[in-house]
């Protein structure tokens, strides 16, 4: 808050128009309302009249930025466009992208602007994104470092993170940073004025903290290994696919028994995903031998499905607590003093997830539930928790299922644990 970071990106984008004679630029935010107020007014607020040249005004809108000194005909152009719906920029060529209030944003339409920069009259080309702290791939690619940095170089690229506060802008107004103080709730503070990732409002798991629950230690002796699975559809556009595996201490274990560390995530969504997620489960299985999966109650065509490969899949619970219960039952382990639930650092997605993992605002809503954004890899988690708490069936002990196989008769199948 106040750091200047719409005034950046304009003064970038213009600077950039100017620097390379010729070239396409494009300036965007996820939604083309928030865009026309805030990012294009400080645009043409600053644009000096005299260099414009063309200028469309209905959606989506451009304007055409010429220097005196050019030769004739040559033009850059700065696009204003919105990504919430932002397949349709997959054929632009830009050598330069500037994306206000990054955080809004959906990765996949980061990664496909990535793949944009291209325009010829550029011989250096940028993608610069804005963001409060938010959790998501804005604070994985830029405030944790989390891309491949050596890739980048290889490429005689590098990136650059430039924290931007209220101290660091001169033209705020004195009294503006102990306003704020003031004024403003304690995770406001935290967040928009010190500039945490870690704090904002509505957090589902508000006691999730990446460092305090990252096992980044030799793995334990687990007793069982459990799963999580939440199915999703093959169109690019489908909410994910995911899957969470775990082991689950025994009394061997340096840290005591029933401590579960999540070894492995599966998220990914589009053709070809069903079989991508067998292949993830295959893997686990041939690592740790018999795993005991669940899965949304609803997907029972998947469930079936899943049998049929020799998974042992149980439906979840279901019912209206359902949600909140499966919650209650992450938050004990996550809460514990020490903790009794892990995350393993090979696992990129979950941090974010956890965090970013959010309360609808609701008034009048007496039962609260979670948004549905991005809730897939923590659903399929939440699954796993059922199991969790579930004691292991004695090793005599003959539980069955009846599984319809493909081509014969129902038969008798027993579950992995039974096998055990």
């Amino acid at each position: 808050m106040g750091g200047g970071k719409t005034r950046a990106i304009v003064e970038l984008a213009i600077d950039t128009a100017l620097c390379y004679p010729g070239t396409n630029i494009l300036v965007a935010r996820q939604h083309y309302s928030s865009l026309l107020t805030t990012t294009m007014r400080e645009f043409f607020d600053c644009l000096p009249e005299q260099l414009i040249i063309a200028r469309q005004r209905s959606a989506p809108q451009w304007v055409s930025i010429r220097d005196a000194s050019w030769p004739h005909g040559v033009s850059s152009t700065v696009h204003f466009r919105h990504l919430s719906e932002w397949s349709g920029l997959g054929s632009e060529q830009y050598g330069a992208v500037f994306v206000d209030e990054a955080g809004e944003v959906s990765e996949e339409a980061a990664r496909m602007l990535l793949t944009r920069l291209r325009h010829p009259a550029q011989n250096r080309r940028w993608f610069v994104a804005a963001s409060n702290p938010w959790p998501g791939w804005f604070e994985r690619w830029f405030a944790r470092r989390e891309l491949d940095e050596d890739a980048f170089a290889e490429a005689n690229g590098r990136v650059v993170y430039i924290p931007a506060r209220i101290s660091d802008n001169p033209h705020l107004p004195e009294s503006y940073a102990a306003q704020q103080q003031a004024l403003q709730p304690d995770d406001w503070v935290t967040r928009f004025i010190e500039g945490r990732f870690d704090a904002f409002e509505g957090r589902v798991y508000a006691h999730f903290d990446l460092h305090r629950h990252l096992w980044d230690a030799p793995l334990p002796a687990f007793g069982r290994y459990v799963g999580g699975l939440d199915f999703g559809g093959q169109s690019p556009r489908d909410h994910y696919t995911a899957g969470v595996v775990a082991g689950i201490t025994d009394r061997r274990a340096p840290c005591g028994p029933n401590v579960l560390i999540r070894l492995g995530e599966f998220e990914d969504r589009g053709p070809g995903v069903t079989e991508r997620l067998e292949q993830w489960q295959q893997s686990w299985r041939h690592k740790l031998g018999p795993i005991q999966w669940c899965a949304d109650r609803s997907q029972s065509a998947w469930i079936d499905h899943q049998r049929r490969l020799g998974h042992g899949v149980v439906p979840s619970q279901g019912g209206p607590d359902s949600v909140n219960w499966g919650i209650s039952l992450v938050q004990q382990r996550l809460n514990g003093d020490p903790p009794t639930s892990y995350y393993t650092p090979t696992m990129t997605n979950f941090p974010g997830r956890m965090q970013n993992y959010q309360w609808e605002q609701s008034e009048n809503d007496q039962s609260p539930k979670p948004k549905k954004r991005d809730d897939d890899l923590v659903d399929a988690d939440r699954y796993m928790h059922e199991l969790a708490i579930q004691r292991q069936p004695a090793r005599r002990q003959r539980v069955t299922i009846v599984t319809p196989v493909l081509g014969r008769d129902a038969r008798w199948v027993e579950p992995w644990s039974a096998r055990r």
